[in-house]
């Protein structure tokens, strides 16, 4: 069923019944670590045992997570996500059962694998029923549950252990699951990809042959990468703290268990929805504002983490670490929703339960399925104190993987809301071949009369601050003046070379309606009287909703940005080794500062394989400039979303 087709009730509805069957999963998942102590005291396993038992859940989820996410892009998600349920329930109520460690180890592997069916199919359903604008919110809503249920594993866990024992307790929290399973069966199932504003129609989901396809471009997409490993290094102090946590209050506080269980789940349901609801609320906010907002929010959390963390270490008294450690938790999982969304929005919306799956292998290989076992070899060896304090590290790590996405990996702002739907011809700088003189109003006016809705012109400052439509390299070629634009007054431009103003563009009607206007600036920080210009004509002349700024400038960009929000940009490439275009210029490395929401680039540039990339960011391209019809055609074909030409103007 389609998303549009959904109402906003059941989407809401469904959205709650996943969060609740999260909720649950968390608590099954984090009651093993409840009960620890119990079961190191009762069934004598050091702690090097008690670490691979929880490594084992692990690894049984993410390696069963590969098949469950083909599945999930294949089949019907309710009914693989209801099995999974089923499984991890039952396991978990046999926990309570076995006593020995290999019977441990196989119900803890049971668990993992119920819970991979789940974890990694709710996402990508979560995504299809919202769109991208709102997945920061949304996800918070879902990822609410991973605080909050781990710290109820906790405190029921430490509530029920001395009153009824810690076998009973996995039958107490272990059978409920079979019950909501049947829930999933009262929310339909949207359609792939539904959600997505700029898709026309359901991507086509990909075969079994393409599999290796799919995971070779997942392991080229760098930002997918870079999310995912930093991901990786977040998830190895989480889980690791997760587990360990309670044992260290005991040893090194004096605290009983239930204290330590209860307090600790207190704590990390406070902290944890706090900082997820945080969390959400922020990235939804930079996304709309920036672009890549889910991973700006991830990294910067990071720069609040790693200090509360060696200032929780340096802590001896116990009201106090516990003061610090709701700090900590609340920075911790300020992060945790945007994740979720930035690993989806890195991927196109048919393999989203296959990317997930990789995600979730990676995240449990090199996270927590090693930083359990690992910290119970330190324990023995150095005591917990030491095990604990590599987590910190591990945090920096993260911070700076995702860093590295967030620069280099960058994704576009959203489209500004009302904004008009770009053609998909352009004319540059007017029709050209009609004997015009190019960027002249009869040149635009000739472009209109073929066929153009839209024309690209250049605009460059005057001596006298007028706005005209010019190239300064051309001036030399068109005017027969070694001079340059701003050497020269308006009146003078137009007595030169028939340069209109931008104004006098667009105010005439016999233009074409929508115009990419490309700010001519090398302006880096120092001053903004272009834009500023620019922007004036726009707003004198009423023209915000039939415009589109572009430059080659990331700064001149940036600084549209904040002028004028609204208003839709285009950052400009070209592979050209000249002095001007440097080499961030020519691979728009300072794409996150220019916030764009297309980008323009060379049609030399474009090949199959870079396109499939942008496609991967979210990153819509425009070609310029193409003036054979077989090669635009290509281009269209390969996935370009509109072509700038000098002959070119309509599908004729």
């Amino acid at each position: 069923m389609e998303a549009a087709k959904i109402s906003g009730r059941a989407r809401w509805f469904a959205l709650f019944v996943l969060t609740g069957i999260n909720l649950l999963n968390y608590i099954d998942r984090y009651i093993f670590s409840a009960l620890l102590p119990a079961i190191k005291a009762d069934l004598k396993f050091t702690d090097t045992e008690l670490g691979l038992l929880g490594s084992g859940f692990l690894f049984a989820y993410m390696f069963a997570s590969p098949v469950f996410g083909m599945l999930g892009d294949r089949r019907g998600r309710n009914h693989l996500m209801a099995a999974g349920i089923g499984v991890w329930s039952a396991a978990t109520a046999f926990s309570g059962i076995t006593t020995s460690f290999m019977g441990q180890m196989l119900t803890r592997a049971c668990v993992g694998l119920g819970e991979s069916a789940y974890s990694v199919i709710a996402p990508s359903t979560i995504a299809d029923y919202f769109s991208k604008k709102s997945r920061g919110k949304v996800f918070a809503i879902y990822s609410g549950a991973i605080p909050v249920g781990s710290a109820l594993g906790y405190v029921i866990g430490g509530w029920l252990e001395p009153r009824v024992g810690w076998q009973k307790a996995f039958f107490v929290v272990g059978i409920p699951g079979l019950l909501l399973a049947f829930l999933l069966f009262l929310i339909p199932d949207p359609k792939r990809g539904s959600s997505e504003q700029d898709e026309n129609a359901e991507p086509t989901a990909p075969d079994s042959q393409a599999l290796k396809t799919i995971y070779r471009s997942l392991f080229t997409n760098g930002g997918f990468l870079f999310t995912v490993l930093g991901y990786a290094a977040y998830t190895f102090v989480v889980g690791g703290m997760a587990f360990w946590m309670p044992s260290y209050l005991v040893r090194y506080f004096d605290v009983s268990l239930e204290a330590a269980n209860v307090q600790f789940g207190a704590l990390t349901v406070a902290g944890g929805f706090v900082g997820t609801m945080i969390g959400g609320y922020w990235s939804d906010w930079e996304e709309r504002r920036t672009g890549n907002g889910f991973l700006k929010v991830s990294f910067i959390s990071m720069l609040i983490t790693v200090p509360l963390f060696w200032a929780v270490l340096g802590l001896h008294d116990y009201k106090s670490f516990m003061a610090m450690l709701f700090l900590l938790e609340v920075a911790l999982f300020i992060c945790i929703s945007p994740l979720d969304a930035a690993v989806l929005n890195y991927v196109r919306p048919a393999w989203r339960s296959t990317a997930m799956a990789l995600n979730v292998l990676l995240i449990h290989l090199l996270g927590d399925g090693i930083s359990r076992t690992l910290m119970g070899m330190v324990s023995d060896a150095e005591g917990l104190r030491a095990a604990i304090g590599i987590l910190p590290w591990a945090l920096l790590v993260a911070g700076i993987l995702w860093l590295i996405g967030f620069v280099v990996y960058w994704q576009p702002v959203q489209w500004p809301k009302n904004a008009f739907h770009v053609p998909r011809w352009q004319a540059h700088r007017g029709l050209r071949t009609s004997g015009a003189v190019e960027n002249t109003l009869e040149a635009f006016r000739c472009a209109r009369l073929s066929g153009a809705e839209m024309t690209e012109c250049d605009v460059q400052l005057t001596k006298d601050g007028g706005v005209v439509v010019f190239h300064d390299d051309d001036l030399q070629r068109l005017g027969g003046r070694p001079d340059k634009v701003a050497d020269l007054t308006l009146a003078e431009m137009r007595t030169l070379v028939q340069a209109p103003s931008l104004r006098d563009l667009l105010s005439d009607t016999q233009a074409p309606r929508f115009i990419n206007i490309e700010i001519k600036s090398k302006d880096t920080f120092n001053g903004r009287g272009l834009e500023e210009a620019v922007i004036q004509a726009i707003r004198d002349t009423g023209a915000e909703a039939r415009v589109l700024i572009s430059s080659f400038n990331p700064f001149a960009l940036h600084r549209v940005a904040k002028l004028a929000p609204v208003i839709p940009r285009a950052l400009i490439a070209s592979d050209a080794k000249e002095p001007g275009n440097a080499w961030y210029l020519r691979h728009l490395l300072l794409g996150f500062w220019a916030r764009p929401h297309v980008i323009n680039l060379d049609e030399r540039m474009i090949t199959p394989d870079r396109l499939e990339r942008w496609r991967d960011r979210g990153i819509h391209v425009f070609a310029w400039t193409v003036n054979e019809r077989a090669r635009a055609k290509t281009l269209l074909q390969a996935g370009t979303r509109g072509i700038i030409s000098d002959v070119l103007l309509t599908d004729g």
